[in-house]
């Protein structure tokens, strides 16, 4: 389906587990004119067991390509670096659907026969354009599904829900769940380690020697030296949670 509104967004779903969403902007630049933007985002999502998902996620666009990761020479942007980006939209979405989780675990314990995706429309807010294709699939899953998906191994349905068992620290752990299998993350996170042992033993370095020369001005470059090498080290280790872990405050996103 789509709808009439500008952006326009176009939503396909391919039963079992592959959709694809399209985005249409309408972009009016100084010097080129009016340009159509494009935004194609495919996903393949294999439920696993109750609030576990594994998602294979492909994304392209027409429109600022030099910020796009590639293999052309002016692709000069990392993948890892756009991981980043779309590790924040994960974590937010995780955070809004592991509350819904433990609404839908509260009304089915309540009732044996209570079906959630029938409910949908009561238990949340669901005002926008956008969230038909919510309620699309909800009555699709209800329709062939018996309301929920078939999961991955026979014992899967029976396992908790992770966000009655887990920590939020555990719950948007990165390391774990993406850094350790995705190969440009992985090897960023590991470059930054290196970095930042020899940024700290740098540091170190000029620290010590900074009181050994006779000349003042020598000794105040080797401890502006020191102190711009600490910063650096400081700073890499902030980027490096990336990697690992970011915790989601709702309020703080800008």
């Amino acid at each position: 389906g789509a709808n009439d509104d500008s952006p326009k967004i176009t939503a396909k779903f391919v039963a079992p587990c592959y959709s694809l969403n399209k985005i249409e902007i309408d972009a009016k630049l100084p010097i080129v004119g009016n340009q159509k933007w494009v935004i194609w985002i495919c996903s393949f999502n294999i439920p696993m067991a109750p609030g576990k998902t594994r998602s294979i996620v492909c994304s392209a666009r027409n429109f600022f390509q030099f910020s796009v990761p590639g293999p052309a020479w002016w692709q000069v942007v990392p993948r890892w670096y756009e991981h980043w980006t779309s590790n924040l939209v994960y974590d937010g979405d995780m955070i809004v659907l592991q509350g819904q989780e433990k609404v839908f675990l509260s009304k089915s314990m309540e009732s044996p026969d209570y079906d959630v995706n029938k409910q949908y429309t009561k238990l949340t807010f669901t005002p926008t354009q956008a969230d038909r294709f919510v309620l699309a699939f909800r009555n699709w899953l209800r329709r062939y599904g018996k309301s929920q998906p078939e999961w991955f191994g026979s014992t899967a349905a029976n396992q908790p829900l992770p966000s009655t068992v887990l920590t939020k620290r555990e719950m948007l752990d990165r390391f774990e769940q993406h850094t350790q299998v995705c190969s440009s993350c992985k090897g960023a996170y590991n470059g930054f380690q290196i970095v930042k042992k020899f940024l700290v033993g740098t540091t170190v370095f000029l620290a010590a020697t900074a009181g050994v020369p006779s000349d003042v001005q020598i000794r105040l470059v080797l401890a502006g030296l020191a102190l711009i090498s600490a910063a650096s080290a400081y700073a890499l280790h902030e980027k490096e949670k990336n990697f690992v872990f970011r915790d989601y405050v709702h309020s703080e996103i800008e």
